[in-house]
C-alpha cells in the first residue's frame, strides 16, 4: 500500500526473491480530495480527511493568487457557508465573520479562532467611544478593530475552517458558532530560505450617493480650477486615495534535530479620510525541537503592534461624516469646508499590543500512543484616546478621555490517541482529553474636561475627571472521550462526548454533556466503482455544542450610584441560578468527489441546526424591585441550508489552461418559539415565533414608485398568525442575514507561467436598514434621495410627488411614520471580490529561486440592488463589529482597494 499526500492511494502485491533487489515502479495519480491529508480542526488530536464525516473547509495560502491586505479580505468568498462583511470605510476597521448565519440573538454570533492550537480573542477590540460623565461614550461608534487582522497573512501556511455544531463538538460551550484554525508556518530541514515581499497600493472610494452627489458631500463639485463652487476654498474634497505599503521578509531551515521560520512585516495604510491611518509592525519565531525519535517540542511567538488615528464618524454630533452629509442642516448650522474642517482639530486614536505564544509537546512513548500537551497565552492591551482640545469648536474648554482595555487568554488542552488493531480489516482509536480556557478582561477609564489652556493635556489637566474600573474572568473546562471505528480503511464510525462547565452557569447547573457522532465512506475504493469515474466519499454526522450565557447572567448585581454625596446602590440585575448555556444541534449530510480524472471536484453538504435553551430576556415582576429583563433559557431557533462547491478544469494543456468554479449556500432562519416570553427587540430587528430571528419589521409602502397617496395598509385587521405581519401590525420585510450567496471564481492559465484570477460573490434575500438617511430626514435636511421633490414641495404641489416621497420628503409625514419604519432596502448585491494578474520575474531578479509580481484590484465592481438609492450593503451601525446584523450609519462604505506586489525568494 503506497501512500502520498495529495495522490491517490495504491495497493499492489507483489513477489520477491529473498536473496536479490528487486526495484518497482509506480506510478501515483494526483488527487484533488487528498483523502489522506491530515486536519486537526474538530477532531481529537488529528485525522485523515477520508475518516472525518462532517465538512471542513479549508484555505491553502500556497494556492491563493491574490495577495490579501489582511486577514479579513483573505477569508472573503473563499468557502460556501461562510459570509465575511466588511463594516465601513475606516482605516483599521474590521469585519463581522458569520458561519452558516446567526446561532443566537443575545449572544455572540463571532466564531472561535485558536493559531496553532492556542485559542485567541475572536471578538472585536472595544470601540473607541470615550466614557462621559459615567456613561459609555459620546454619540457615535466611531470605528472598531478586529483583533484577527494582528495576523500577518504572509505567516499564514493554511486554515482549516469549521462551520458549526455538528463538527465543533469536542470544542464544547463556546463553539456554537463555528471555529477557524489558523496554521501558520513552519521550518523544514536544509538550507536558509529567504523570502521577501512589498506591496505598494491604494483605497479608493468608489461612488455611493445619487447621481447629482456620488460621494454625498464629501467631494463637492468643483470648478475647473479645482476650487469648490459653493465655497472658494481649494482642494476642501474630505476623502482622498488612500496610499498603502508593506513590506514582509522571512527566513526558514534548520537541520534534522532543529527547524525554525523567522518573520516580521511592516505595513502603513493612510486611507480614505483625511485623518485616517493604520500602521502595523509585526514579527513572528516558530521553532521546533526534535528532542528524540519520539519526543518534539513546537514553539511559536508572534508580537504585532498597531496604532490607528481615525476622523471621527458615525452617528456622531461632533464627527466630520455626520456633518458633512446633512451640509447646512448640520451641527455647524454650515456647510462651508471652513466651518466643518474645524471639526479635524480633535484626536480619535488606538493603540494595541499584542503577544500571542505557545508551546506544544507531543509524546509518542510506544507507536500506538500518541499525547500531544498545548499551553498557551495571548495577551492584548489597547489603549482608546480621544482628545478635544482646548478651544475646540464644540467643547472650548476641552475634552479628553483614555480607556486602558487588557484582555487576555490562557489555553490548556491535552490530547491521548490510542490505536487498535482488532482484527486484519477494523481497526479503532480511542482518544481522551482535556481542555481549559481562562479569559480576563481589565478595563480602566479616565475622562477630563476643562484644561486651562492650550498644550498636551492628560487626564489630570482637567478642572473634573472621572475614573472606572471593570474587571470580568470567565473560565471554561471540560474534558472528552472520542472512539473512531475503522473498517478496510474506506468505512469510518465516530462517536465522542464532552463533559463541560463554565464559571457563569447557574449554581444549580452541572456538567453539560455534548454528545457527537459522524461516519463516512469512501465509496469510491469499493471493487464495484469504476475507476475511471474518480473518487468519492459519502459523510454524515450528528453534533451537539453551545454558548454560554453573560458573566453575570447568573448572579443577583447591585448598580453602584451617588446622591447627595452619599454612597448608593441600586438593584441591577435579579440573578438566575439555574441559567445555561444555549444548546445546538446541529446535522449534516454531504458527499466529496473528483471526478473524470480529477477536472471536476464536487462537495455538497445540508445542514440542520437547532438550538434550544436560547437565551432569551423574561420580564420579572416588579414587586421584586428588579425592573430589567432576565436572561432564562427560554426559546428555540433553527435555521437550514445547502452548501454546494465546484471546480472543473475546462481547458488542462501544458501551456494553457482554465479552471474555473462556483459555489452556492443557502441558510434559512426561524424563531420557533419564545418559552412564555413576549416578542421583542434585538440585533435591529424583531424575535417573534414563525418569523426569521431578528426580522426586519416597518411599515410597507406598496406603491412606492407611484404619483399617487402611499398605500400602507396591508397589516391593518389582518387574522394571525400571518406571515407578512407580526402581531403588533407591524409587516414583515425578511431577514437581516442573507439566505443566498453565491460564489464565482475563474483561472486562466497563461504560457510563461503568467495567471489572471478573479473570484466574485452575490449576497442576496436580506434586508438592512438605511439609518443615515432615517436620522437626517427626521431632522429635515434636504437628503439627495428628494431632490426630485424639493422643487415640487417649494411650489407648494403634493399631488406630483410619488408615493414614497411624500413620507420621505415631508418632513410631518417622516416623522409620524418614523416608528413604523418605511426604511427597509434589499440589501443584494455582486462584488468582484478580487482579480489578479500573476507574472512570473524570476529571470529579472539575479539569484532569485523565484519572483513574481501580481496586480490585484478587490472590492472595486460592484452592483448593488437599485432599491438600495444609496450607501453599500456591507455597513453597519454604531455596534460595528457587535452588531448582531447590518445596518448603515454615518459612516463611508468599505473602499476599493488596488495593489502591485513583489514576492522573491532566495
Amino acid at each position: 500500500r503506497i501512500l502520498a499526500i495529495g495522490y491517490k492511494v495504491v495497493t499492489l502485491r507483489l513477489t520477491v526473491s529473498a536473496d536479490s533487489a528487486s526495484t518497482v515502479t509506480v506510478q501515483l495519480a494526483p488527487s484533488l480530495l487528498q483523502l489522506d491529508a491530515v486536519v486537526v480542526t474538530g477532531t481529537a488530536g488529528q485525522a485523515r480527511v477520508r475518516e472525518i464525516g462532517n465538512s471542513i473547509a479549508q484555505v491553502n495560502l500556497s494556492q491563493v493568487k491574490d495577495p490579501p491586505a489582511n486577514m479579513d479580505q483573505l477569508l472573503q468568498a473563499r468557502a460556501p457557508g461562510l459570509s465575511v462583511m466588511q463594516t465601513s470605510g475606516m482605516a483599521g476597521e474590521g469585519a463581522q465573520i458569520r458561519l452558516r448565519g446567526a446561532v443566537s440573538v443575545s449572544q455572540s454570533n463571532q466564531p472561535i479562532v485558536y493559531i496553532d492550537g492556542v485559542r485567541v480573542r475572536s471578538e472585536g477590540y472595544r470601540r473607541n467611544r470615550p466614557p462621559q460623565s459615567g456613561s459609555d461614550g459620546f454619540r457615535g461608534g466611531n470605528y472598531q478593530a478586529s483583533p484577527l487582522n494582528d495576523i500577518n497573512p504572509a505567516d499564514i501556511d493554511h486554515i482549516e475552517i469549521i462551520k458549526g455544531a455538528a463538527a465543533s463538538t469536542l470544542y464544547g460551550t463556546e463553539a456554537a458558532a463555528g471555529v477557524i484554525q489558523i496554521f501558520t508556518k513552519r521550518g523544514t530541514s536544509g538550507l536558509p530560505r529567504w523570502t521577501f515581499e512589498t506591496g505598494q497600493g491604494f483605497d479608493q472610494l468608489r461612488p455611493f450617493g445619487t447621481d447629482s452627489v456620488p460621494f454625498l458631500n464629501l467631494r463637492p463639485a468643483s470648478s475647473p480650477k479645482g476650487q469648490c463652487v459653493s465655497n472658494p476654498v481649494p482642494g476642501c474634497s474630505w476623502i482622498r486615495n488612500g496610499y498603502r505599503e508593506r513590506y514582509v521578509g522571512s527566513v526558514s531551515g534548520g537541520s534534522g534535530a532543529f527547524q525554525y521560520f523567522v518573520s516580521g512585516n511592516w505595513e502603513n495604510n493612510d486611507g480614505v479620510l483625511p485623518l485616517d491611518n493604520e500602521q502595523r509592525l509585526g514579527t513572528r519565531g516558530n521553532f521546533s525541537f526534535n528532542l528524540m525519535d519520539n519526543l518534539k517540542f513546537d514553539w511559536n511567538t508572534a508580537y504585532s503592534k498597531t496604532d490607528l488615528s481615525n476622523t471621527p464618524s458615525g452617528n456622531n454630533a461632533q464627527g466630520l461624516v455626520l456633518n458633512v452629509y446633512r451640509a447646512e442642516r448640520n451641527y455647524r448650522s454650515s456647510s462651508d469646508p471652513r466651518v466643518i474642517d474645524s471639526l479635524l482639530n480633535q484626536s480619535l486614536t488606538t493603540g494595541v499590543q499584542r503577544l500571542t505564544t505557545g508551546g506544544t509537546v507531543t509524546y509518542t512513548p510506544v507507536p500506538w500512543f500518541t499525547n500531544r500537551f498545548t499551553v498557551g497565552y495571548d495577551v492584548a492591551q489597547q489603549e482608546n484616546r480621544n482628545l478635544r482640545p482646548f478651544a475646540f469648536v464644540s467643547q472650548p474648554e476641552g475634552r479628553l478621555s483614555d480607556e486602558q482595555i487588557r484582555y487576555s487568554i490562557l489555553t490548556a488542552d491535552y490530547v491521548g490517541n490510542i490505536d487498535f488493531r482488532l482484527t486484519g480489516e477494523v481497526g479503532s482509536t480511542f482518544s481522551f482529553g482535556g481542555q481549559s480556557i481562562t479569559s480576563d478582561q481589565v478595563r480602566t477609564t479616565a475622562f477630563g474636561q476643562g484644561f486651562p489652556g492650550p498644550g498636551d493635556p492628560v487626564v489630570t489637566n482637567a478642572s473634573t475627571f472621572l475614573a472606572g474600573e471593570d474587571r470580568l474572568r470567565v473560565v471554561n473546562a471540560g474534558f472528552f472521550f472520542q472512539n473512531l471505528f475503522k473498517l478496510r480503511d474506506r468505512y469510518f464510525l465516530t462517536g465522542g462526548l464532552r463533559f463541560d462547565g463554565n464559571s457563569a452557569f447557574g449554581k444549580s447547573l452541572g456538567l453539560q454533556v455534548y454528545p457527537k457522532m459522524s461516519g463516512s465512506y469512501v465509496i469510491s475504493e469499493e471493487p464495484f466503482w469504476p475507476q475511471a469515474l474518480g473518487e468519492m466519499k459519502v459523510r454524515g454526522s450528528l453534533g451537539w455544542s453551545g454558548r454560554a450565557p453573560g458573566a453575570f447572567d447568573a448572579v443577583k448585581t447591585w448598580t453602584p450610584c451617588t446622591s447627595n454625596n452619599q454612597s448608593c446602590f441600586l438593584p441591577g440585575n435579579i440573578g438566575n441560578p439555574d441559567v445555561g448555556p444555549e444548546r445546538t444541534r446541529e446535522a449534516e449530510l454531504g458527499f466529496d468527489a473528483a471526478l473524470f480524472r480529477s477536472r471536476l471536484t464536487l462537495e455538497f453538504t445540508w445542514y440542520h441546526r437547532l438550538t434550544t435553551d436560547a437565551l432569551f430576556p423574561v420580564r420579572q415582576v416588579p414587586s421584586n424591585g428588579f425592573l430589567a429583563s432576565q436572561a432564562a433559557n427560554v426559546g428555540s431557533l433553527s435555521n437550514t441550508g445547502i452548501e454546494f462547491a465546484v471546480t472543473g478544469a475546462v481547458v488542462n494543456r501544458p501551456e494553457w489552461g482554465l479552471e474555473l468554479g462556483g459555489s452556492i449556500y443557502t441558510n434559512h432562519g426561524l424563531v420557533r418559539d419564545l418559552g412564555g416570553a413576549v416578542p421583542f427587540s434585538a440585533g435591529g430587528g424583531w424575535v417573534e415565533p414563525g418569523f426569521p430571528p431578528m426580522v426586519a419589521i416597518g411599515t410597507l409602502i406598496r406603491n412606492p414608485n407611484e404619483i399617487a397617496p402611499p398605500d400602507t395598509m396591508i397589516c391593518r385587521n389582518v387574522p394571525l398568525p400571518n406571515r407578512h405581519c407580526t402581531s403588533r401590525g407591524y409587516y414583515v420585510f425578511g431577514p437581516q442575514q442573507p439566505t443566498l450567496i453565491l460564489g464565482t471564481s475563474a483561472t486562466l492559465r497563461l504560457p510563461k507561467g503568467v495567471t489572471l484570477s478573479a473570484r466574485g460573490e452575490y449576497q442576496g434575500g436580506a434586508w438592512i436598514n438605511d439609518g443615515a438617511s432615517t436620522q437626517a430626514l427626521l431632522r429635515s435636511v434636504r437628503w439627495p434621495t428628494c431632490a426630485r421633490a424639493y422643487p415640487f414641495l417649494a411650489a407648494g404641489d403634493t399631488n406630483s410627488l410619488t408615493a414614497r416621497e411624500r413620507l420621505e420628503c415631508i418632513p410631518t409625514n417622516f416623522a409620524r411614520a418614523g416608528d413604523a419604519n418605511i426604511m427597509w432596502f434589499p440589501q443584494d448585491f455582486f462584488k468582484l471580490r478580487d482579480i489578479t494578474l500573476t507574472i512570473p520575474v524570476g529571470w529579472a531578479i539575479r539569484r532569485a529561486s523565484s519572483a513574481t509580481l501580481s496586480i490585484t484590484a478587490q472590492n472595486y465592481f460592484k452592483w448593488i440592488n437599485r432599491q438600495l438609492r444609496m450607501f453599500d450593503p456591507e455597513m453597519v451601525g454604531r455596534d460595528a463589529l457587535d452588531s448582531q446584523n447590518r445596518d448603515i450609519s454615518e459612516h463611508v462604505p468599505p473602499p476599493a482597494v488596488v495593489t502591485v506586489n513583489l514576492r522573491v525568494a532566495f
